[in-house]
């Protein structure tokens, strides 16, 4: 049997392992803001709640898009993939989830800029449609941490 193949490369791994530091530092700055005491809607301090997280959800935005170009672009899927061709189905997978991720953001982002204007039905759950969001985000990423591990740690490659 032959050594193991490492599934990604060390560059990428230190560039990946930093941005995801990054959001996760974004995220919870964003979660913890989140769980403040929003005013209601036509009351002092409602404009600027909403600016805030919007302000907040587009430099979020701007990071996931980065990331997820890193990811794609760098090297990183086509890696997993030639390294480990039976993991195909779960990187693409884990791209399609990219995409639906950065379009939920902008829903969002979207939802926060109505209700900013003055629009109370725009959403009323604009707390739990953020904080799910920041889930699916955390989600990802630790489903992409566990296929890279697990590919790393277990499968052995094309040549075993």
């Amino acid at each position: 049997m032959g050594a193991m193949q490492k599934t990604v490369s060390e560059t990428w791994r230190k560039q990946v392992l930093e941005e995801h530091r990054q959001l996760n530092a974004a995220t919870a700055e964003l979660r913890e803001f989140l769980g403040l005491e929003r005013p209601p809607l036509g009351e002092k301090g409602a404009h600027t709640w909403a600016s805030d997280v919007s302000k907040r959800l587009v430099e979020l935005h701007g990071m996931l898009v980065r990331h997820f170009r890193y990811e794609e672009e760098g090297g990183m899927v086509e890696d997993l993939i030639a390294a480990h061709p039976r993991a195909k189905r779960q990187a693409e997978e884990l791209v399609d989830d990219h995409h639906k991720m950065l379009a939920e953001c902008r829903a969002v982002m979207t939802a926060v800029l109505a209700y900013s204007e003055g629009d109370a039905t725009a959403d009323q759950a604009l707390r739990r449609r953020l904080t799910a969001l920041l889930d699916r985000l955390k989600e990802h990423e630790r489903t992409e941490n566990d296929l890279i591990l697990e590919l790393e740690l277990h499968d052995l490659g094309q040549g075993d």
